[in-house]
């Protein structure tokens, strides 16, 4: 009888996972004062001693005061956190599932009154629908002020015991450059796909400079905003192949759509009413494209679609988010 494709164990550089079922970053809500305290830990270790392989906290930790949380986030800006998060990995890690967690400047898709009622950043002055700041064009300070940061909330995971961190592009302000939807610039960051790319690729420079060589680290991007006038699936192939080609990350995690409305974000993070895993194919020609571990989730509820994912070769790891979600952790 051949194993389960699910249940098999992945390598992922030095890191061991017991299987390919992950949960992705998510805000439930339970942040005390921007920190992963008591129930926040207790949540990723229900859902360790369930089983999972890999769950990743931290759904958008933000990591300046300029990104206020707006849904629930940590906030990784400063190094009070760092206690909270080698409480947290190292309660997971007893259950015998890795961890890892994303951070994330959310840009423009923020609010202005709330936090320390900052101005908010981003490419240009587009306004999201969704979130309806109108935010400032970042100046030369600010991109160096950013870079910065992610830095400097990466060597606070590192220092917090993850086994790995996860840039959030797919939105968010690296996002933001990345869409021409978005991006309207015309200096070194704006136009081209190469200068729309330029600051992603300067944060994983940062990033892997800070946090060393041996920390995993892996992004959460687009494989197509399915948008018009947006990222095509082909400009998605090259950001993957480039970032790729960096030699500096170890995973992607691929999803699709464009959520800057409440339609978008229906489309990108589907109900119940809308088709299953609508979204693999687009994970799927990313992994052919490039060569490196391809995460996904969307839609994922069932084993059936989440043990086809693998044994046909679509992702290395599928995300089961909602479907890890039980009804008595959230009472």
């Amino acid at each position: 009888m051949k194993p389960d494709p699910l249940l098999t164990p992945f390598q992922l550089r030095h890191l061991t996972l017991r299987n390919r079922i992950m949960s992705t970053a998510h805000a439930p809500s339970y942040e005390e004062g921007g920190h992963p305290r008591d129930r926040y830990r207790l949540y990723h270790e229900e859902k360790a001693k369930g089983g999972i392989g890999l769950t990743i906290i931290g759904g958008s930790t933000n990591i300046a005061p300029d990104s206020p949380s707006v849904f629930g986030q940590l906030y990784a800006g400063d190094d009070s956190i760092i206690p909270w998060f080698q409480k947290l990995t190292d309660g997971v890690r007893a259950h015998g599932a890795a961890v890892m967690c994303q951070i994330t400047h959310m840009g423009r898709r923020t609010a202005w009154d709330d936090g320390h009622w900052l101005p908010v950043a981003g490419p240009s002055g587009t306004r999201e629908r969704a979130h309806r700041s109108i935010p400032k064009a970042m100046e030369a300070e600010d991109i160096r002020r950013i870079i910065a940061q992610f830095a400097a909330a990466a060597r606070r995971c590192q220092q917090g015991g993850f086994d790995g961190i996860e840039l959030l592009s797919h939105s968010h302000l690296l996002g933001q450059f990345l869409s021409p939807l978005v991006n309207q610039r015309d200096d070194d960051y704006g136009g081209s796909l190469e200068n729309r790319l330029r600051l992603t690729l300067q944060v994983i420079e940062a990033v892997r400079e800070a946090v060393g060589p041996d920390m995993i680290l892996g992004m959460r991007v687009t494989g197509d905003e399915l948008t018009a006038g947006g990222l095509t699936a082909d400009a998605c192939v090259t950001i993957a192949q480039q970032i790729s080609a960096t030699g500096a990350v170890d995973f992607l995690n691929i999803l699709a759509g464009a959520p800057y409305d409440d339609l978008g974000l229906a489309g990108w993070v589907p109900p119940m009413g809308l088709p299953a895993a609508a979204h693999l194919s687009v994970a799927s020609r990313i992994r052919r494209a490039v060569d490196l571990p391809i995460f996904h989730a969307g839609g994922i509820a069932d084993i059936a679609t989440a043990r086809h994912a693998v044994a046909e070769g679509h992702v290395d790891l599928i995300g089961m988010t909602r479907a890890h979600i039980d009804r008595k952790s959230v009472v």
